[in-house]
């Protein structure tokens, strides 16, 4: 191994005199040491394996060089930024998939907003019959609740049974309540949805 101390130009002579003594079919490889000296040598020492060198001719001109090994942090950031690519493939191919969806299945604007109210008024059906259901419990409710304060005036404990009745009723009305709230935030995403379809479709139908 050689330890280069001398400015550029004695670069050739140097390795002119490393050529000598190595064989024929050698490689000259130089790199920097801890120190900053310029060293050449037929094999790369261990400690600065992972650093970039180059390889030279016995006329001291570059014939190829190594980059140095990336860091941790730098292999890091390339898995990341992999892995964002790989994402972002995914998501134009999802998004062409449901391009092609629909395209097929509509041929205009008013044929995606009768879709749309067709799915609302669905909904809408279901939550008139709930909310018809959830009417015949209040009167009944009602009923058992005034039988229970009439037995209070006449100085009377209601009994377990009816009191469990009440309590259970209150409970059916209270679940039809939060069942015709979910039917409407489905209601709301439908909306949201298919105005986001309109939007998309004239888009790619260039409409303006």
């Amino acid at each position: 191994m050689i330890r280069c101390h001398y400015p550029a130009r004695y670069l050739t002579i140097t390795i002119a005199l490393l050529a000598v003594s190595l064989p024929a079919t050698a490689r000259i490889k130089c790199w920097t040491n801890h120190e900053g000296v310029r060293e050449c040598g037929q094999v790369v020492p261990p400690e600065f394996a992972q650093q970039g060198h180059e390889e030279l001719t016995k006329h001291g001109t570059v014939k190829d060089e190594v980059e140095r090994a990336p860091t941790e942090e730098e292999l890091a950031e390339i898995e990341a930024r992999k892995e964002q690519e790989r994402l972002e493939r995914e998501k134009q191919k999802q998004q062409a998939r449901l391009d092609k969806i629909l395209m097929n299945t509509f041929t205009s604007v008013e044929g995606i907003k009768a879709a749309r109210d067709e799915k609302i008024a669905a909904l809408d059906t279901t939550i008139n019959l709930t909310n018809k259901r959830t009417e015949k419990i209040q009167e009944d409710l009602d009923k058992r609740i005034e039988r229970a304060a009439a037995q209070e005036r006449s100085g009377k404990q209601p009994s377990e049974k009816l009191l469990e009745s009440i309590n259970s009723l209150k409970r059916q009305i209270k679940n039809n309540e939060s069942f015709i709230a979910e039917k409407r935030r489905e209601q709301d995403e439908i909306r949201d949805s298919f105005a986001r379809d309109i939007a998309r479709f004239q888009e790619l139908k260039g409409m303006e």
